[in-house]
């Protein structure tokens, strides 16, 4: 009988049926997978309303093995949604130390450094870090806990990597080791309560085979009070696209637009806020320890 991953209820129901490939590789795994609304079979706790995957919950096997070149090809638009997000960790901790937990191929850790952090990164994916790599940036292949990254942090950030694993308060726990007494983190990932969501319903874009969890704003915080975090702000993260890009994805819903094919929209980016994502600036709660 599967718990729920969250609160360990085993009171669960299937408000999702399964759509899965006939093919089932690292490839599905990919950050830029367009496969929108295909995902293994989503159960609801009826005792705490958190969303999980419950019958594919060992995927770190397609992560290590998985590519993804289109991801490094917007690098740059990429590049400019972490600056935005450390925009909001700076109001917090302006320098020191960090960490970014599912670092892909460094582009955090990359704006980080460059605003004045020391940066590391860890990944799971030995695609991922060759490119890091490649880039001159500080990321290790593997996941936490990891001797080569005891910490401590001064800031450590997840963003878009809570919703990929099987036990998130645990993620969290992990985060709060290396995290310093005094430290910041952030979370960021797809929020199931949103209005997008909710209009989208089965065909909502963060349906996706990668995607094994799904919080909205009251889960993700009885995930990190579960962890002995406590929320310092919360927001809807905006996110970079180039217009291309867009217009390529929105052809999973309107087929015309897939065909559209426009040199010039390689050239501009555009802003997207759908406020369908949710981040979490957090902080160690004061005389609370991990729940486990």
């Amino acid at each position: 009988m599967h718990q729920c991953w969250l609160c360990g209820s085993s009171d669960l129901t299937c408000v999702k049926p399964a759509s899965l490939p006939a093919t089932l590789d690292a490839n599905a795994f990919r950050v830029t997978d367009a496969s929108y609304g295909q995902c293994a079979a989503v159960d609801r706790c009826n005792a705490c309303g958190f969303r999980q995957c419950s019958d594919f919950a060992d995927v770190l096997g397609f992560y290590q093995e998985m590519d993804d070149p289109d991801y490094e090809a917007t690098r740059g638009p990429r590049a400019l949604q972490a600056d935005r997000l450390l925009r909001a960790v700076q109001r917090h901790r302006p320098g020191g130390t960090m960490l970014d937990i599912g670092a892909g191929s460094g582009i955090m850790v990359d704006a980080a450094n460059r605003a004045g952090y020391h940066a590391q990164g860890v990944e799971p994916s030995g695609w991922m870090v060759r490119q890091a790599v490649g880039h001159g940036l500080d990321v290790r292949e593997g996941v936490l806990p990891m001797a080569a990254l005891p910490g401590p942090y001064d800031v450590v950030t997840l963003v878009d990597v809570i919703e990929h694993v099987s036990d998130p308060v645990d993620l969290l726990v992990q985060a709060r080791a290396v995290m310093a007494p005094d430290g910041i983190g952030m979370v960021v990932t797809p929020d199931v309560g949103s209005a997008v969501a909710r209009a989208m319903g089965p065909r909502w874009w963060h349906y996706r085979l990668a995607h094994i969890n799904y919080f909205d704003r009251t889960t993700i915080a009885a995930a990190l009070a579960k962890a002995g975090l406590a929320p310092v702000a919360t927001f809807s993260p905006s996110w970079y696209f180039t217009a291309a890009y867009l217009v390529e994805r929105l052809g999973t819903y309107l087929p015309p637009l897939a065909k559209v094919r426009v040199a010039a929209l390689d050239r501009v980016t555009v802003p997207l806020n759908l406020f369908d994502s949710v981040a979490v600036v957090f902080r160690r709660a004061e005389g609370v320890h991990a729940i486990r």
